[in-house]
């Protein structure tokens, strides 16, 4: 390594091995999450779940964050049924990206209006990775694998 002049400590500043990027840190997420689906031996949730991944953004840009967070919030349910278990994983990764585990609901509804478009950022963003591993990971090729939820997001 180098020696810089103004010491070690601001190295991590102009090394890039020393730090990840935000990208390199939503691949690494996202590749948990989807690995950890495929982990839990439902194929059928696994399915549902690759196919949400390709929806959720598009939910997002096309009526907000709120209102996606809320859709898939009515679809979660308590039955156990594999739509069901996806639309409760795709809300815990939300969670986890946004509030570190907490209810991605609650920090949305209470979120000042730039926090809001930071969180809307922050889950395209990440989200990129989720559907590229739900390609090649679950298999998922499209919107098309969640099968349609009864009425919209409207």
């Amino acid at each position: 390594m180098v020696s810089l002049p103004w010491g070690a400590a601001s190295a991590a500043l102009w090394w890039p091995e020393m730090q990840q990027t935000k990208a390199q840190r939503d691949l690494i997420f996202a590749e948990e999450c989807v690995t950890e689906v495929e982990a839990e031996d439902n194929p059928e949730m696994a399915k549902i779940y690759g196919g949400l991944c390709h929806k959720f953004p598009v939910l997002v840009r096309t009526c907000g964050l709120c209102q996606a967070v809320a859709f898939s919030k009515s679809k979660m349910g308590d039955r156990g049924k594999p739509r069901e278990l996806a639309h409760k994983r795709i809300l815990e990764h939300v969670g986890k990206l946004l509030v570190k585990g907490a209810d991605p609901l609650d920090a949305i509804r209470t979120a000042s209006a730039m926090d809001y478009i930071r969180m809307t950022r922050q889950v395209l963003s990440a989200w990129i990775y989720f559907k590229r591993f739900a390609v090649s990971i679950l298999k998922a090729e499209s919107a098309h694998d969640a099968g349609d939820d009864e009425g919209g997001a409207s």
